[in-house]
């Protein structure tokens, strides 16, 4: 019986940190997050966040999980035939070991489509985001407004 508690003792113990490896996301530094107040009678709006990788392999960034809309989509902006268009990124992106990625208006961004909840400048919302090595991790992102000039307020946007 000693045997038996002093084995899984040491399985234990030999196991525990492997486990807290696997949600390890001590190497990701994140920053800037925000969500822009969307537009009154819009049902979508966009989301911001600097991820810093700062361990010693590439992570890749799959998803981001929010109860704000009824789709949370990573997306990016590309130019066609000289009209601003958005798109889905399959996959999400990868992020090189010590590089950041920047999600930022008129660019790579966080898409909230058909908003559940109004949401208004300071409320805070919490996301969870997706990635292959560090798995899910709770972000809290605050709701603001753009500024008047900003690329994302004055870009007519496409789907």
């Amino acid at each position: 019986m000693k045997l038996n508690n002093l084995l899984a003792t040491f399985v234990v113990v030999l196991l525990l940190p492997i486990a807290a490896l696997a949600h390890n996301h001590s190497n990701l530094e994140f920053a800037h997050s925000w969500i822009k107040q969307p537009i009154p009678g819009m049902q979508m709006t966009g989301g911001f966040i600097t991820i810093t990788n700062n361990g010693t392999k590439d992570e890749q960034f799959i998803a981001a999980h929010s109860d704000l809309s009824k789709k949370v989509e990573l997306h990016t902006m590309v130019m066609v035939d000289g009209v601003m268009k958005m798109r889905a990124v399959e996959g999400g992106w990868t992020i090189p070991a010590g590089e950041s990625k920047v999600l930022k208006p008129g660019s790579d961004h966080i898409m909230f489509i058909g908003l559940q909840q109004g949401i208004k400048d300071g409320d805070m919302i919490t996301l969870e985001l997706e990635f292959e090595h560090a798995g899910r991790v709770e972000r809290t992102f605050k709701v603001r407004m753009p500024e008047a000039n900003s690329a994302s307020m004055t870009m007519q946007h496409s789907h």
